[in-house]
Protein backbone atom coordinates (compact mmCIF):
# COMPACT_ATOMS: atom_id res chain seq x y z
CA UNK A 1 0.00 0.00 0.00
CA UNK A 2 1.30 3.45 -0.89
CA UNK A 3 1.57 6.35 1.55
CA UNK A 4 -1.71 8.28 1.77
CA UNK A 5 -2.13 12.07 1.78
CA UNK A 6 0.10 15.10 2.46
CA UNK A 7 1.23 15.22 -1.14
CA UNK A 8 3.05 18.58 -0.70
CA UNK A 9 5.31 17.13 1.97
CA UNK A 10 5.84 13.99 -0.10
CA UNK A 11 6.81 16.00 -3.17
CA UNK A 12 9.19 18.22 -1.19
CA UNK A 13 11.07 15.19 0.12
CA UNK A 14 10.95 13.46 -3.26
CA UNK A 15 12.58 16.46 -4.97
CA UNK A 16 15.24 16.72 -2.25
CA UNK A 17 16.23 13.10 -2.89
CA UNK A 18 16.22 13.58 -6.66
CA UNK A 19 18.52 16.62 -6.36
CA UNK A 20 20.69 15.02 -3.70
CA UNK A 21 20.16 18.16 -1.64
CA UNK A 22 19.41 16.80 1.83
CA UNK A 23 19.53 18.82 5.02
CA UNK A 24 21.30 17.37 8.04
CA UNK A 25 18.20 17.76 10.24
CA UNK A 26 14.42 17.79 9.80
CA UNK A 27 11.31 18.18 11.92
CA UNK A 28 8.14 16.41 10.79
CA UNK A 29 5.31 18.29 12.51
CA UNK A 30 1.55 17.89 12.42
CA UNK A 31 -1.46 16.09 13.94
CA UNK A 32 -1.13 12.60 15.38
CA UNK A 33 -1.44 9.58 13.07
CA UNK A 34 -1.32 11.41 9.73
CA UNK A 35 1.74 9.41 8.66
CA UNK A 36 4.63 11.57 9.90
CA UNK A 37 6.64 8.67 11.34
CA UNK A 38 5.85 6.39 8.40
CA UNK A 39 7.02 8.96 5.85
CA UNK A 40 10.08 9.77 7.97
CA UNK A 41 11.03 6.10 7.86
CA UNK A 42 10.43 5.76 4.11
CA UNK A 43 12.40 8.96 3.45
CA UNK A 44 15.26 7.79 5.68
CA UNK A 45 15.53 4.36 4.04
CA UNK A 46 15.43 5.91 0.56
CA UNK A 47 18.18 8.39 1.53
CA UNK A 48 20.36 5.63 2.99
CA UNK A 49 19.98 3.53 -0.15
CA UNK A 50 20.52 6.52 -2.45
CA UNK A 51 17.21 5.82 -4.20
CA UNK A 52 14.11 7.77 -5.18
CA UNK A 53 11.47 8.11 -2.47
CA UNK A 54 9.80 4.74 -2.00
CA UNK A 55 6.17 5.21 -0.95
CA UNK A 56 5.27 1.51 -0.78
CA UNK A 57 5.08 1.08 2.99
CA UNK A 58 4.84 -2.71 2.65
CA UNK A 59 8.04 -3.01 0.61
CA UNK A 60 11.01 -1.52 2.45
CA UNK A 61 14.75 -1.82 1.80
CA UNK A 62 15.82 -4.12 4.62
CA UNK A 63 19.53 -3.62 4.01
CA UNK A 64 19.08 0.09 4.65
CA UNK A 65 17.63 -0.69 8.09
CA UNK A 66 21.20 -1.35 9.27
CA UNK A 67 21.88 2.39 9.12
CA UNK A 68 18.59 3.54 10.63
CA UNK A 69 18.42 4.35 14.35
CA UNK A 70 14.97 4.88 15.89
CA UNK A 71 14.41 6.37 19.34
CA UNK A 72 10.93 6.67 20.83
CA UNK A 73 9.27 6.69 24.26
CA UNK A 74 9.01 3.38 26.08
CA UNK A 75 5.42 2.21 26.54
CA UNK A 76 4.58 0.86 29.98
CA UNK A 77 1.44 -1.02 30.98
CA UNK A 78 0.13 -0.65 34.51
CA UNK A 79 -3.23 -2.06 35.57
CA UNK A 80 -4.23 -2.41 31.93
CA UNK A 81 -3.41 1.24 31.16
CA UNK A 82 -0.67 2.11 28.64
CA UNK A 83 1.55 5.09 29.39
CA UNK A 84 4.45 6.70 27.55
CA UNK A 85 7.67 7.42 29.41
CA UNK A 86 9.86 10.42 28.60
CA UNK A 87 12.89 9.84 26.38
CA UNK A 88 15.89 9.86 28.77
CA UNK A 89 19.28 11.37 28.03
CA UNK A 90 20.88 7.90 27.98
CA UNK A 91 18.96 6.98 24.80
CA UNK A 92 20.13 10.14 23.06
CA UNK A 93 23.74 9.51 24.13
CA UNK A 94 23.58 5.93 22.85
CA UNK A 95 22.14 7.19 19.56
CA UNK A 96 24.95 9.73 19.28
CA UNK A 97 27.45 6.89 19.59
CA UNK A 98 25.65 4.93 16.84
CA UNK A 99 25.66 7.96 14.56
CA UNK A 100 29.41 8.37 14.99
CA UNK A 101 29.99 5.04 13.21
CA UNK A 102 30.49 4.95 9.46
CA UNK A 103 27.38 3.78 7.54
CA UNK A 104 27.20 0.00 7.15
CA UNK A 105 25.19 -0.11 3.95
CA UNK A 106 24.43 3.24 2.38
CA UNK A 107 25.27 6.90 2.16
CA UNK A 108 23.99 7.96 5.59
CA UNK A 109 23.36 6.98 9.19
CA UNK A 110 19.95 8.39 10.07
CA UNK A 111 18.37 8.94 13.48
CA UNK A 112 14.58 9.27 13.81
CA UNK A 113 13.28 10.49 17.17
CA UNK A 114 9.57 9.64 17.24
CA UNK A 115 7.36 11.67 19.60
CA UNK A 116 10.34 14.00 20.03
CA UNK A 117 8.36 16.22 22.40
CA UNK A 118 8.78 13.45 24.99
CA UNK A 119 12.52 14.17 25.23
CA UNK A 120 13.49 15.65 28.58
CA UNK A 121 15.25 19.02 28.60
CA UNK A 122 18.50 17.18 29.28
CA UNK A 123 17.83 14.88 26.31
CA UNK A 124 17.13 17.83 24.03
CA UNK A 125 20.32 19.56 25.12
CA UNK A 126 22.29 16.39 24.41
CA UNK A 127 20.74 16.24 20.94
CA UNK A 128 21.56 19.92 20.43
CA UNK A 129 25.27 19.13 20.70
CA UNK A 130 24.89 16.67 17.80
CA UNK A 131 23.02 19.27 15.73
CA UNK A 132 25.67 21.91 16.39
CA UNK A 133 28.39 19.70 14.91
CA UNK A 134 26.67 17.91 12.01
CA UNK A 135 28.41 14.90 10.50
CA UNK A 136 28.26 14.85 6.67
CA UNK A 137 27.06 11.22 6.76
CA UNK A 138 24.41 11.84 9.42
CA UNK A 139 20.77 12.99 9.16
CA UNK A 140 18.46 13.56 12.13
CA UNK A 141 14.66 13.56 11.85
CA UNK A 142 12.42 14.59 14.74
CA UNK A 143 8.74 13.64 14.60
CA UNK A 144 6.21 15.44 16.80
CA UNK A 145 2.63 16.60 17.18
CA UNK A 146 3.62 19.08 19.92
CA UNK A 147 6.15 21.37 18.27
CA UNK A 148 5.86 23.94 21.07
CA UNK A 149 7.66 21.52 23.41
CA UNK A 150 10.80 21.45 21.26
CA UNK A 151 13.50 23.90 22.41
CA UNK A 152 13.85 26.99 20.16
CA UNK A 153 17.59 26.35 19.93
CA UNK A 154 16.81 22.98 18.33
CA UNK A 155 14.02 24.29 16.09
CA UNK A 156 16.34 26.89 14.60
CA UNK A 157 18.56 24.09 13.26
CA UNK A 158 15.81 22.02 11.62
CA UNK A 159 13.96 22.14 8.32
CA UNK A 160 10.30 21.88 9.27
CA UNK A 161 8.09 19.62 7.14
CA UNK A 162 4.45 20.36 7.95
CA UNK A 163 1.69 17.75 7.81
CA UNK A 164 -2.07 18.23 7.86
CA UNK A 165 -5.25 16.20 7.99
CA UNK A 166 -6.18 14.13 4.94
CA UNK A 167 -9.47 14.37 3.04
CA UNK A 168 -11.78 11.38 3.47
CA UNK A 169 -11.86 10.78 -0.28
CA UNK A 170 -8.06 10.49 -0.37
CA UNK A 171 -8.13 7.89 2.38
CA UNK A 172 -11.02 5.98 0.85
CA UNK A 173 -9.19 5.82 -2.48
CA UNK A 174 -5.92 4.91 -0.75
CA UNK A 175 -7.47 2.01 1.12
CA UNK A 176 -9.62 0.90 -1.84
CA UNK A 177 -7.31 -2.02 -2.69
CA UNK A 178 -7.91 -3.49 0.77
CA UNK A 179 -11.34 -5.09 0.50
CA UNK A 180 -11.32 -5.92 4.21
CA UNK A 181 -11.17 -2.23 5.11
CA UNK A 182 -14.21 -0.78 6.88
CA UNK A 183 -15.06 2.66 5.47
CA UNK A 184 -16.58 3.89 8.74
CA UNK A 185 -13.03 3.83 10.14
CA UNK A 186 -12.23 6.68 7.72
CA UNK A 187 -15.05 8.76 9.18
CA UNK A 188 -14.00 8.01 12.76
CA UNK A 189 -10.37 8.88 12.07
CA UNK A 190 -11.13 12.52 11.15
CA UNK A 191 -8.45 12.91 8.52
CA UNK A 192 -5.77 10.63 9.98
CA UNK A 193 -4.88 7.62 7.80
CA UNK A 194 -2.78 5.96 10.50
CA UNK A 195 -5.70 6.08 12.91
CA UNK A 196 -8.10 4.76 10.26
CA UNK A 197 -5.82 1.77 9.69
CA UNK A 198 -5.45 1.21 13.44
CA UNK A 199 -9.22 1.32 14.01
CA UNK A 200 -9.77 -1.14 11.17
CA UNK A 201 -7.46 -3.60 12.91
CA UNK A 202 -8.64 -2.96 16.50
CA UNK A 203 -12.35 -3.47 17.08
CA UNK A 204 -12.04 -2.59 20.78
CA UNK A 205 -10.57 0.85 20.03
CA UNK A 206 -13.19 1.46 17.34
CA UNK A 207 -15.96 0.65 19.81
CA UNK A 208 -14.34 2.92 22.41
CA UNK A 209 -14.42 5.85 19.99
CA UNK A 210 -18.02 5.24 18.99
CA UNK A 211 -19.01 5.16 22.67
CA UNK A 212 -17.05 8.35 23.32
CA UNK A 213 -18.92 10.16 20.55
CA UNK A 214 -22.25 8.89 21.90
CA UNK A 215 -21.32 10.32 25.31
CA UNK A 216 -20.54 13.68 23.73
CA UNK A 217 -24.03 13.72 22.21
CA UNK A 218 -25.55 12.91 25.63
CA UNK A 219 -23.61 15.73 27.25
CA UNK A 220 -24.78 18.27 24.70
CA UNK A 221 -28.43 17.15 24.78
CA UNK A 222 -28.84 15.53 28.20
CA UNK A 223 -30.19 16.84 31.48
CA UNK A 224 -28.06 18.28 34.26
CA UNK A 225 -28.37 14.99 36.15
CA UNK A 226 -27.12 13.09 33.09
CA UNK A 227 -24.09 15.37 32.90
CA UNK A 228 -23.27 15.01 36.58
CA UNK A 229 -23.64 11.23 36.42
CA UNK A 230 -21.27 11.00 33.45
CA UNK A 231 -18.78 13.32 35.17
CA UNK A 232 -18.80 11.01 38.17
CA UNK A 233 -18.21 7.93 35.99
CA UNK A 234 -15.41 9.50 33.93
CA UNK A 235 -13.60 10.91 36.97
CA UNK A 236 -12.73 7.35 38.05
CA UNK A 237 -10.26 6.77 35.19
CA UNK A 238 -8.34 9.88 34.18
CA UNK A 239 -6.35 8.13 31.43
CA UNK A 240 -9.43 6.95 29.53
CA UNK A 241 -11.13 10.27 30.19
CA UNK A 242 -8.23 12.14 28.59
CA UNK A 243 -8.55 9.87 25.56
CA UNK A 244 -12.26 10.65 25.33
CA UNK A 245 -11.72 14.39 25.71
CA UNK A 246 -9.22 14.24 22.87
CA UNK A 247 -11.76 12.42 20.69
CA UNK A 248 -14.40 15.05 21.52
CA UNK A 249 -12.00 17.85 20.67
CA UNK A 250 -11.33 16.40 17.24
CA UNK A 251 -15.04 15.84 16.61
CA UNK A 252 -15.93 19.42 17.58
CA UNK A 253 -13.13 20.72 15.38
CA UNK A 254 -14.41 18.72 12.41
CA UNK A 255 -17.94 20.02 12.94
CA UNK A 256 -16.71 23.60 13.42
CA UNK A 257 -15.12 23.65 9.98
CA UNK A 258 -18.57 23.25 8.43
CA UNK A 259 -20.11 26.20 10.31
CA UNK A 260 -20.42 29.89 9.49
CA UNK A 261 -17.75 32.18 10.95
CA UNK A 262 -19.75 33.30 14.03
CA UNK A 263 -20.88 29.77 14.90
CA UNK A 264 -17.36 28.49 14.27
CA UNK A 265 -15.94 30.96 16.78
CA UNK A 266 -18.44 29.75 19.37
CA UNK A 267 -17.50 26.13 18.65
CA UNK A 268 -13.82 26.90 19.15
CA UNK A 269 -14.65 28.18 22.63
CA UNK A 270 -15.81 24.66 23.50
CA UNK A 271 -12.62 23.18 22.02
CA UNK A 272 -10.52 25.54 24.12
CA UNK A 273 -12.46 24.57 27.26
CA UNK A 274 -11.73 20.91 26.59
CA UNK A 275 -8.03 21.70 26.09
CA UNK A 276 -7.92 23.59 29.38
CA UNK A 277 -9.66 20.75 31.22
CA UNK A 278 -7.22 18.22 29.75
CA UNK A 279 -4.26 20.34 30.86
CA UNK A 280 -5.63 20.56 34.41
CA UNK A 281 -6.32 16.83 34.57
CA UNK A 282 -2.75 16.11 33.46
CA UNK A 283 -0.91 18.55 35.67
CA UNK A 284 -2.82 19.08 38.88
CA UNK A 285 -4.41 17.24 41.78
CA UNK A 286 -7.64 19.19 41.46
CA UNK A 287 -10.98 17.43 41.81
CA UNK A 288 -11.48 15.62 38.49
CA UNK A 289 -15.21 15.24 38.99
CA UNK A 290 -15.68 18.95 39.65
CA UNK A 291 -13.64 19.92 36.61
CA UNK A 292 -15.65 17.58 34.39
CA UNK A 293 -18.97 18.83 35.78
CA UNK A 294 -17.93 22.40 34.99
CA UNK A 295 -16.89 21.44 31.46
CA UNK A 296 -20.06 19.47 30.75
CA UNK A 297 -22.30 22.36 31.80
CA UNK A 298 -20.49 24.65 29.35
CA UNK A 299 -20.46 22.32 26.33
Amino acid sequence: MDFIGNIKSVNLLKKALERGALNHAYLFSGPEKVGKFTLAKMFALSAIAGEQLNLDIDNINRDALLDLVIVEPEILEKKGILKQRDIPIELIRNSKQSLSLFPYHGKYKILIVNDAHRMTIASQNALLKVLEEPNPTTIIILVTHEIDRILPTILSRLQVINFGLVENIEMTDGFSSDFSFSTDCVELSIGRPGLAKFLNENTEEKTFRIEALDELKKIRKGSLNDKFKLAEDLSKNSTKTLDKLNIWMWELRKNALMLEEQQRSEAYVGIEQIQQTMAMLKRSNANARLMLETLFMDL
